[in-house]
């Protein structure tokens, strides 16, 4: 009976009928295929409501399954689905415990399900086995990271010999994604361009699968770690007007999928992304792009903000509204125009709505010290004073040289009216 589209009422209804047949069953082989089947109606029920009851139920059939079956296809299939279900217990409660049960049960699983006998689904193993060790987060990020790596280039061996499937393109977008993940937890510059021009070479394999046409939710996550890579690229100091210039391309495109109406947190963040891009593109370049990239940064980063409603999604606003007033600060020091200091000051005033003195210090600090230069060079000497003094007194908490050089600009400014 299929049952992968079934109702929750529907499934509860199998659930009931899997159970009559197991107290009916005599055969101790046909009772553990029930059992099985049990466990994975409770999986599907688990999508549909009470995720964790749920799952722990499948968990139990499992169980039951394997205490009465010795058969190697019956225990190759249980090894293999309780690794699925811990797993999936592993984003509901005790992350990393759950995912080294999960990786028991799927090394388990792979004494059964075996490359010889079934390459497919050992790579599919191979794969979730390669997902939990990505997964864990225990203190031992990089071993984990590569241990994943190695699981999944075993099921790309597998997979590559159908080069246009979608198991394919999940398996070089993994990659690619543990790549990127180790570029960010090194220390080492170069450790770090070498992570990411292998995650750029899996993300493209994987680019050429999900295409805009067929898979574009795919689509559209492959080409924002493209632009990721590529602008990490550039912050490493290799090639930085080329590959900001890549990263901003590749952003955009995800924008044919991200709109206002359709994914509004990726649309915002796209936009976002794009403006950070293109400030750093016009520290990068001389006149007059300069100013045209810092327009154009002004232009994707004001869509960014006006996208995040400040209740809604505070985090977003406020590094919108904190990044657009530094581009104004940069537009204001080239033109010196008063139009571009009052933008900045509206900007920086947002990010305050949002910035918390006790979790973001520093940002805290720096926008008042920003709205201080602002306000002083539009005379209002008495609020900029106001602005200095407040980041002085956040300072204190976190930076002690900081405070003191902002003592000092607060005596002068004091010692002249």
């Amino acid at each position: 009976m299929e049952l992968n589209n079934k109702s929750a009422v529907e499934l509860k209804n199998a659930i009931q009928s899997l159970r009559g047949l197991i107290e009916e069953e005599n055969d101790v082989q046909s009772k553990a295929k029930l059992y099985v089947a049990l466990g994975n109606t409770y999986l599907l029920l688990s999508e549909k409501e009470k995720q964790r009851d749920n799952l722990l139920s499948a968990l139990v059939s499992f169980d039951s399954a394997e205490k009465i079956s010795g058969e190697d296809e019956i225990l190759e299939v249980v090894e293999n689905m309780k690794g699925f279900v811990f797993f999936k217990l592993a984003f509901i409660e005790n992350r990393n415990d759950n995912l080294k049960k999960s990786i028991k049960h799927y090394t388990e699983a792979l004494k059964y399900r075996t490359k010889e006998k079934d390459p497919y689904k050992w790579a599919s193993t191979k794969y979730n086995l390669g997902n939990a060790y990505l997964s864990l987060r225990d203190g031992n990020e990089k071993n984990n990271i590569l241990r994943a790596i190695e699981e999944f280039k075993d099921a790309y061996d597998v997979r590559k010999e159908d080069p246009d499937s979608v198991e394919f393109g999940v398996i070089n977008n993994a990659i690619g994604l543990s790549y990127l993940m180790l570029s960010e937890i090194t220390q080492d510059p170069k450790e770090a361009s070498v992570y990411l021009s292998e995650a750029l070479s899996y993300f493209d394999s994987a680019s050429k699968i999900f295409t805009l046409d067929k898979y574009p939710i795919d689509y559209a996550m492959i080409h924002n770690n493209i632009g990721v890579c590529f602008t990490k690229l550039a912050l490493l100091g290799i090639d930085k007007e080329k590959n900001l210039k890549e990263g901003i391309k590749h952003y955009k495109y995800t924008l044919n999928v991200y709109t206002e109406d359709d994914f509004l947190e990726d649309y915002g963040t796209a936009l976002y992304n794009i403006g950070i891009a293109y400030h750093n593109l016009s520290k990068v370049v001389s006149m007059p792009d300069k100013t045209d990239y810092l327009k154009m940064a002004e232009e994707y980063l004001k869509k960014s903000v006006e996208t995040f409603d400040l209740d809604l999604y505070a985090d977003s606003f406020t590094r919108g509204s904190y990044n657009l007033g530094v581009v104004y600060k940069d537009l204001a020091e080239i033109y010196g125009s008063k139009e571009f200091l009052n933008k900045e000051l509206i900007a920086f005033n947002d990010a305050l709505k949002g910035f918390s003195e006790d979790k973001q210090p520093f940002a805290f600090a720096t926008t008042h010290f920003y709205i201080a230069q602002v306000l002083y060079a539009m005379n209002r000497i008495d609020e900029a004073l106001e602005h200095y003094k407040e980041a002085r007194r956040v300072a204190i908490k976190f930076d002690r040289k900081l405070a003191d050089d902002l003592n000092k600009i607060i005596k002068q400014i004091e010692s002249m009216k």
